[in-house]
C-alpha cells in the first residue's frame, strides 16, 4: 500500500471540516497521503474504491456513528487499524471500541497525535510461523492439548530428518529410549 514518496495512507472520518483540514495539513506536511469523509456513507464509498494504513475516524457522525461503523466493520473482519477519536466519549464508549478492534482512542482536540498514529503504522505485523500449532481446541484439558502439541513437534522433526530417531532424540532433548516410550505412547509409527 505504502509507496516511496509516502509514509502511508489515511482515512479521516470526521463531520467537522477545520479541525480536519488542519489535521490533513498536519499529516500531509509529513508525508503522509489523507482522504476525508465526513460520514459513515462517505467512509464506505471511499473504502470501496482505495486501501488504508490507517482509518482515523470521529464518534459521533451524521448518520451512522462510528462506533457502530466499527462494529460492522469488526463483524466483516476489517483489518485496517482504525484510531477512534471523540471530544466527549464516554468511558463505555471507549471500552467498547476497544473491543470492537480500535487500536487507539484519542481525545479531541488533538495535541501531539503525529508520534501515535506514526507508532500504529510503523508496528512490524507479527510474522508468520512457517511451522506452528495447528488442530488445538483450547477447551480441552492441557495434556490433551499437549499430546496434540508433541505429536506435531515430532512427526515434523521425523519427516524432516529422514525418521532417524538418534537426531530427532537429540534436537527434542530426549533419551532416545523416552523418545520411543513417548511415539508409542502418542500412536506415532516410528516406520
Amino acid at each position: 500500500m505504502k509507496n516511496d514518496a509516502t509514509f502511508g495512507k489515511i482515512l479521516i472520518i470526521d463531520e467537522s471540516p477545520s479541525p480536519q483540514s488542519r489535521r490533513t495539513n498536519i499529516l500531509e506536511d509529513v508525508s503522509y497521503t489523507t482522504m476525508l469523509a465526513r460520514s459513515a456513507v462517505e467512509a464506505k464509498a471511499v473504502l470501496a474504491a482505495n486501501d488504508f494504513d490507517l482509518i482515523l475516524m470521529d464518534v459521533w457522525m451524521p448518520g451512522q456513528d462510528g462506533i457502530s461503523l466499527l462494529s460492522e466493520w469488526h463483524s466483516e473482519g476489517f483489518n485496517t487499524p482504525v484510531v477512534m477519536m471523540s471530544g466527549h466519549a464516554e468511558p463505555s464508549d471507549i471500552v467498547r471500541a476497544m473491543k470492537l478492534g480500535a487500536v487507539d482512542f484519542l481525545k479531541k482536540p488533538l495535541h501531539d497525535f503525529l508520534p501515535i498514529l506514526r507508532n500504529i503504522m510503523t508496528r512490524e505485523e507479527p510474522e508468520q510461523e512457517a511451522q506452528h500449532v495447528s488442530g488445538i481446541d483450547f477447551s480441552l484439558k492441557l495434556k490433551e492439548a499437549r499430546n496434540i502439541f508433541e505429536s506435531q513437534y515430532l512427526l515434523h522433526h521425523l519427516s524432516s530428518n529422514d525418521n532417524n530417531i538418534a537426531v530427532v532424540a537429540e534436537i527434542a532433548g530426549l533419551e532416545r529410549t523416552t523418545l520411543y516410550r513417548k511415539l508409542k505412547d502418542l500412536g506415532i509409527d516410528k516406520k
